[in-house]
C-alpha cells in the first residue's frame, strides 16, 4: 500500500487515543462507556467520510492511516483497510504526529495530511478539497477549529516545522511554519471547524445527528 518513492502520494493520518481514555472533558454529560462509544463512533465516521472523499479522487492520490498505541483503534482499523501506525504511547499529540509523519516520510510519502478522529460534522465536500489541494515543498495549509486550534493540516514531507498542537495551535503553527521558510495558508473549510470535546460540541453533534449515541447503543 506504501508508494514508490516521488510518486507524489499523500498520507491522510488520524491520531486517536484509546477510546476508553477518550473525551474526558465530557465527563459531566456521559458515562464512561457512553464516552468510550462515542470515541468509536466518531472515529468510524470520519474514516468512512474520509474514504468517500478518497473516491471521488484518482487512484493513487493518498492513502489512509491511524496513529494509535490503542488495540481497539488497530483493529477498527485494519477492518476498515486502514494503515495502521504504533506511535508507541507517547502522551502528546504533538509527538503522534511527529511519529506519524517520520515514518509517511520514509516509506515515501510527498505530503502529510492530518486530521482528528472526533469531528461532530465533517463533509465529503471538504475532505475531497482539503486532500486534493495544491501543494508544493515551500507551503504548508491549516484548517482552524472554532477556538482557533488546528482541525486540519497538509504539509510537505519531510515536515520542516514542529507540530504544535495545544490551545490555539493554528497560530502556533502557522508561526512555525513561517520560521521554517515555508509560505503558510489558512483554509478555513465550516464543517471541519467542530471536533466534539465539550457539552457545547456535542449539542452541535445531536443537532446534526440526534441519533449518534442511541445509534451506537450508547443510550
Amino acid at each position: 500500500m506504501t508508494p514508490q518513492q516521488g510518486t507524489g502520494k499523500r498520507l491522510a493520518v488520524i491520531p486517536m487515543k484509546d477510546p476508553s481514555k477518550a473525551k474526558t472533558r465530557l465527563a459531566v454529560a456521559l458515562t464512561p462507556q457512553e464516552r468510550r462509544v462515542l470515541a468509536e463512533g466518531l472515529f468510524q465516521a470520519t474514516v468512512a467520510k474520509l474514504q468517500e472523499a478518497l473516491a471521488r479522487l484518482p487512484g493513487g492520490t493518498a492513502d489512509i492511516a491511524v496513529v494509535s498505541n490503542s488495540p481497539v483503534i488497530a483493529r477498527i482499523a485494519r477492518q476498515g483497510g486502514l494503515i495502521c501506525i504504533d506511535d508507541q504511547d507517547p502522551g502528546a499529540l504533538s509527538l503522534a504526529v511527529e511519529a506519524a509523519a517520520v515514518w509517511a516520510a520514509q516509506q515515501g510519502y510527498s505530503a502529510l495530511c492530518v486530521l482528528p478522529g472526533d469531528l461532530a460534522a465533517p463533509s465529503t465536500d471538504d475532505l475531497t478539497r482539503l486532500l486534493a489541494h495544491p501543494l508544493d515543498n515551500n507551503s504548508a495549509l491549516f484548517c482552524p477549529a472554532k477556538d482557533l486550534g488546528t482541525n486540519a493540516l497538509l504539509a510537505p514531507l519531510p515536515c520542516p516545522f514542529p507540530f504544535r498542537y495545544g490551545p490555539k495551535s493554528l497560530i502556533a503553527h502557522l508561526h512555525a511554519a513561517e520560521a521554517a521558510g515555508l509560505c503558510p495558508r489558512v483554509l478555513p473549510l465550516a464543517s471541519l471547524r467542530i471536533d466534539v470535546d465539550t457539552a457545547e460540541d456535542l449539542d452541535h453533534l445531536l443537532a446534526h445527528n440526534p441519533q449518534a449515541l442511541a445509534r451506537e447503543g450508547a443510550q
